[in-house]
């Protein structure tokens, strides 16, 4: 997997954005370099990333609610193709969120199971690379990235590491965020467990996906995902 490299004091641009690419699958393979990044919400006027191999991305899906978006959005070149897919709403920083990481996640996974299926002609039938972001790139992104990898393959173990790989950002994104022009100076700012990277809480997601009847990819099939394109995921993905 490439090396995120961003250092806790460079916050000019996204702070928690990495290629996938370099993942263990359950076959032999590897997941493909420059086919799926995961990041932190992007904002116009970004210094522009020089650790994924190719950028703007061709397809963005950004699983933050309308009210995140008309708070802060970013501007994408004509050539990449923006997708609005709000998630959950309970995900959203501000809002009352479930007791926990692992209650929240499972909550995404039983209110959103449909929106997370119906990503997968996105990322399937993109001709370059598509960014999954919220804004943190760690809970809302956690469950969907998870979601695609394990329907593509890629071993349990490496899906639980690439979401712990965020945590050594989150110190970044407080920075980012408190920096942002749209920043609520009288909001009260969010707790440290809504930072943290749990290793049980994704752990709990892997085991529910991959539980299904046909594992992940019957998971998502269950929800609403075509067969052939979840074929032509896993070939797509796969270096």
């Amino acid at each position: 997997m490439i090396d995120a490299g961003i250092s806790a004091r460079d916050i000019t641009g996204l702070v928690n954005l990495r290629d996938v690419g370099g993942l263990p699958m359950d076959d032999g393979g590897v997941t493909r370099a420059g086919v799926l990044y995961r990041s932190d919400a992007p904002r116009t006027g970004d210094t522009a990333p020089r650790h994924v191999p190719a950028w703007p991305p061709r397809v963005v899906v950004d699983l933050r609610s309308q009210r995140e978006v008309k708070r802060s959005s970013c501007e994408w070149p004509g050539a990449t193709t923006a997708h609005h897919h709000p998630l959950h709403d309970d995900a959203a920083p501000g809002v009352t969120p479930p007791a926990d990481l692992p209650a929240l996640y499972e909550l995404i996974l039983n209110s959103g199971a449909e929106r997370i299926a119906s990503l997968v002609p996105l990322v399937t039938r993109a001709d370059g690379p598509v960014l999954v972001h919220c804004a943190a790139g760690k809970d809302r992104t956690g469950v969907v990235v998870a979601a695609l990898l394990l329907a593509a393959g890629v071993k349990s173990a490496a899906v639980v590491a690439d979401y712990l790989a965020t945590a050594p950002n989150m110190a970044a994104l407080q920075e980012r965020w408190a920096s942002a022009p749209t920043a609520d100076r009288g909001r009260p700012p969010l707790g440290e467990q809504w930072f943290r990277t749990p290793e049980p809480a994704i752990v709990a997601v892997v085991e529910r996906i991959t539980a299904a009847r046909g594992g992940a990819a019957g998971w998502l099939c269950d929800h609403g995902a075509d067969r052939d394109d979840l074929l032509r995921w896993r070939g797509r993905l796969r270096a």
